[in-house]
């Protein structure tokens, strides 16, 4: 589990910048005017029928700013549209912080560590690590720390380096981020994942929970995998840039 405490210095008494390259700095670019849109597929699931939605989706590094510890920010504002040549709507608002040890995203009050560095695979952290979030059906003691913490889902780097193809677009250096513990069995879906390529950013986000009827053996009325409630998006990278 990676520690979220900063580096610790070595015994060189001289302090070295870390180098770029090897912490994977340029899977998270982050400069004013940066832009990236997305075409985003969301399906809403209620008793197994679905209802989904397709727009396009905006996310624009707009303007930055330090907070009270002195800490780097840069606001981005994500807009959405119907589709291709419709006027973009402001939708929403979020903050980054990239430091020399990881990436914050701070959406509605709520703080998430998106990536750690050095990136590496195999690699695990606190996702909510500064949140008061706990996994799905967790109960745990605030007070105790131990315990909180333990309840806490890991996020965990896998295949670095490895090329990803998204909308016809190959990128020949990412990184996959699985948030949670993936499963798919009879209670159920859970799949949540972020795909980040090297000098681009965000290229592929998935997000799916879907919880299922319990059906056994004895008792199955609606069927197996009857999809009692879920959401399930898809926010696929279609062009980057910077204006």
């Amino acid at each position: 589990m990676v520690v979220l405490t900063g580096f610790i210095a070595g015994c060189d008494d001289k302090y070295k910048d870390p180098d770029p390259q090897a912490m994977g700095y340029g899977y998270y670019p982050l400069e004013v005017g940066d832009y990236r849109i997305y075409n985003v597929t969301d399906i809403r699931f209620r008793f197994n029928v679905s209802d989904t939605t397709r727009v396009q989706l905006m996310e624009r590094v707009d303007t930055t700013f330090y907070d009270q510890t002195n800490t780097l920010n840069y606001k981005i504002v994500r807009s959405v549209r119907p589709g291709e040549g419709s006027l973009w709507v402001e939708d929403s608002v979020f903050v980054v912080a990239k430091q020399p040890t990881m990436v914050t995203l701070t959406k509605d009050n709520t703080k998430y560590v998106k990536l750690v560095f050095p990136v590496k695979s195999g690699a695990s952290w606190l996702g909510d690590a500064f949140n008061d979030r706990l996994a799905p059906g967790v109960k745990a003691d605030s007070s105790r720390r131990s315990e909180y913490y333990l309840g806490k889902e890991s996020y965990i780097y896998h295949n670095k380096g490895v090329p990803f193809q998204v909308n016809g677009d190959t990128y020949g250096n990412t990184v996959t981020v699985i948030q949670g513990a993936p499963y798919h069995d009879g209670i159920g879906i859970d799949d949540r994942k972020e795909v980040y390529a090297e000098g681009v950013g965000l290229v592929y986000r998935l997000f799916n929970r879907v919880v299922y009827t319990p059906c056994n053996e004895d008792q199955c009325d609606n069927g197996i995998n009857y999809k009692l409630q879920g959401h399930e998006r898809h926010e696929e990278l279609i062009s980057y840039g910077n204006e």
